[in-house]
């Protein structure tokens, strides 16, 4: 009776806890078990602690680098299910549902205009000079980053007058 009750218990309880946790549990196992506490606690020491120890080793059981990328990409495949793309126009391409021609045009404009297709298509019809290039991208970054400011400034401003100041 005495085992089966601490078994269930040592079984449901978290044990990476370390030998302080141990001690706590022991006595919350006598508690339950309504061991009295003068008991001697030798043989019990010497169980609590050689379940420790095994619980231990069967954690440490190293892996191989090839196990742990296998379990990685098997959790990674799992989660992301099966989206892998077919080719290299997957992710630009839409699927007419039924027969909605201007719907599906619509989609594929919203993901070709995130993806900023057009804009590199554009920039790769003739060729930017270095310095032109450099000054663009200069420019470019400044606008974001001024645009960022500026939507935080604006937040600001609505939270102030959401408190009635």
């Amino acid at each position: 009776m005495l085992r089966a009750i601490t078994s269930l218990v040592w079984n449901a309880l978290p044990y990476r806890r370390g030998f302080a946790a141990s001690l706590a549990l022991r006595s919350q196992l006598r508690q339950l078990t309504s061991l009295p506490s003068q008991a001697p606690v030798s043989d019990w020491d010497n169980m609590v602690e050689k379940n420790i120890k095994v619980k231990e080793q069967l954690d440490r059981k190293e892996k191989t680098p090839a196990e742990i990328w296998k379990e990685r990409s098997d959790e990674s495949q799992v989660r992301r299910g099966d989206q892998t793309p077919a080719s290299t126009y997957s992710g630009r391409s839409v699927f007419v549902k039924n027969g909605n021609v201007g719907d599906a045009y619509s989609r594929l404009q919203t993901i070709l205009y995130r993806n900023r297709v057009q804009i590199q298509l554009r920039q790769t019809e003739r060729h930017e000079k270095k310095g032109v290039k450099r000054r663009r991208l200069c420019s470019e970054r400044w606008r974001k980053r001024f645009a960022h400011e500026v939507r935080k400034k604006v937040q600001l401003v609505a939270k102030i007058r959401n408190r009635g100041a």
